[in-house]
C-alpha cells in the first residue's frame, strides 16, 4: 500500500507545529503500509488535512476525490486545533489518528476493499500507539494570532502573522496578540458583545403597590417601559445603535433601577397562571388557530401591563389552554379576567397552577 499525508489547508500560526505531527505520523504510516499488498483499485491513498481553527471553522465535512490520470485517491479531514494547545504530544498524535480514521471513512467503497480498509484502520491505530510515546525534541508550539481592534465597536479582524510596520502604525494600541489558549475565550467575548441583550425586567414594592421597570432592544433604540404592575406603563426610547451600545444602555438602566430598589424576580419565583376552556376531544384546526390567537393576546397583555409573559399553550384531551408566568397572581388574574371578558376569549377561565 502506498500512502501519503500532508497539510493542505492551514494558517501561518499552526503550520510548523501541526506539520511536525502530520509529517511524523505520515512517515510512520507509510513505512508500515509498504509492508502490505498494493491497493487493488488505486495507486496511492493521499490523506489531506485542514485545520478546524477556532477563528476559521471548516466549511463542512472533508471531501474525497479520485484522479483517474494518476490513480491517486485524495481524502480530506480536519485536525482539531485544541489538541496542539500546550505540549501534549500524545494528544496531537491522537488528533491525527482521529482525522485519519475520518478521512479513511470518506473513501468510496468502490475504491478500497473491505480488507484494505480494515488493514489501514489497524495501521493507523498502531502508529498512534507507537508514536505517542516518542515525542520529538524540540516540540514545536502554535503561534499567536492577532486581533486588530479599531475602537469603533465593530468586530475585529484577525491576522495569522505578526503585524507589519504599517498595520502597527494604523492600529497603534489596538493590536491584541492572542495566545492559543486564550483564543476561545476572546472569540466568546466577541460573540457575547454582538448578541442582542436580553429583555430587562425589574420590580419593587412601594407604598403598597408593585412597580415594574423594563427595557428591551428595538431596532436602533432601547425602549424603557415603567409603570404600576397590572397597568399600562409609559415608554421612552434611548438611541442605541448596535448590540454593544444597546447592552451599555440597558446596563445603565439596570444600575439606576437597582440603585432605586428594583430587583429581578427569578423565574423560579414566578407563579403559573392558566387560561383555559373545555373543548371536545383533541380539538380542530379552528381550535388550534384560536389557541395561537390567545397566546398572542396574552403576550401583548402580560407584556404591556408588566405582568410577566405567556409561555406557550397546548390543546387536546378535552381542553385548550395557554400558560403564563406572572409575578403577582392576584393582580395578574384580575387584569387578565377583566380583559378576557371584553374580548373574543370571554369563554376562557383563569386558574392558578399548583406549584
Amino acid at each position: 500500500m502506498l500512502t501519503t499525508m500532508r497539510l493542505t489547508f492551514m494558517s501561518e500560526d499552526v503550520k510548523a507545529a501541526m506539520d511536525q505531527t502530520v509529517e511524523a505520523f505520515g512517515i510512520s504510516l507509510a513505512r508500515l503500509a509498504e509492508l502490505e499488498p498494493r491497493f487493488e483499485k488505486i495507486s496511492e491513498l493521499a490523506f489531506c488535512f485542514g485545520v478546524a481553527h477556532p477563528v476559521m471553522q471548516p466549511p463542512g465535512k472533508g471531501r474525497a476525490s479520485y484522479s483517474r490520470d494518476s490513480g491517486v485517491f485524495f481524502t480530506e479531514a480536519y485536525l482539531e486545533y485544541d489538541a496542539w494547545i500546550g505540549a501534549r504530544w500524545a494528544d496531537r498524535v491522537r488528533a491525527v489518528a482521529k482525522a485519519s480514521q475520518a478521512a479513511l471513512s470518506s473513501v468510496h467503497k468502490t475504491r478500497l476493499t473491505p480488507d484494505e480498509r480494515s488493514s489501514l484502520s489497524r495501521l493507523i491505530e498502531t502508529v498512534a500507539e507507537q508514536l505517542a510515546v516518542s515525542p520529538p525534541q524540540p516540540l514545536l508550539s502554535l503561534k499567536p494570532v492577532y486581533a486588530f481592534e479599531n475602537g469603533s465597536g465593530q468586530r475585529p479582524s484577525i491576522g495569522f502573522q505578526p503585524p507589519s510596520a504599517f498595520e502597527a502604525e494604523v492600529f497603534k494600541q489596538g493590536i491584541v496578540a492572542l495566545q492559543p489558549h486564550k483564543i476561545h475565550a476572546y472569540l466568546q467575548r466577541l460573540e457575547d458583545a454582538v448578541r442582542a441583550p436580553e429583555t430587562l425586567k425589574l420590580y419593587k414594592r412601594q407604598d403598597g403597590r408593585l412597580l415594574y421597570r423594563e427595557a428591551w432592544a428595538d431596532g436602533e433604540n432601547v425602549v424603557e417601559h415603567v409603570g404600576v404592575y397590572g397597568e399600562r406603563g409609559s415608554t421612552s426610547q434611548h438611541a442605541a445603535s448596535g448590540p454593544v451600545r444597546q447592552r451599555e444602555v440597558m446596563e445603565a438602566i439596570a444600575a439606576e433601577a437597582k440603585a432605586d430598589g428594583f430587583a429581578a424576580v427569578p423565574e423560579t419565583k414566578h407563579i403559573g397562571l392558566l387560561v383555559s376552556k373545555a373543548i371536545t376531544g383533541a380539538g380542530t384546526k379552528r381550535h388550534l388557530r384560536q389557541r395561537h390567537a390567545l397566546e398572542d393576546f396574552l403576550n401583548e397583555l402580560t407584556g404591556w401591563r408588566g405582568l410577566g409573559h405567556c409561555d406557550g399553550g397546548s390543546i387536546g384531551s378535552g381542553s385548550m389552554e395557554a400558560f403564563c408566568l406572572v409575578v403577582d397572581y392576584k393582580i395578574a388574574a384580575e387584569v387578565i379576567e377583566r380583559e378576557l371578558a371584553g374580548s373574543q376569549f370571554n369563554d376562557f377561565v383563569v386558574s392558578r397552577v399548583s406549584q
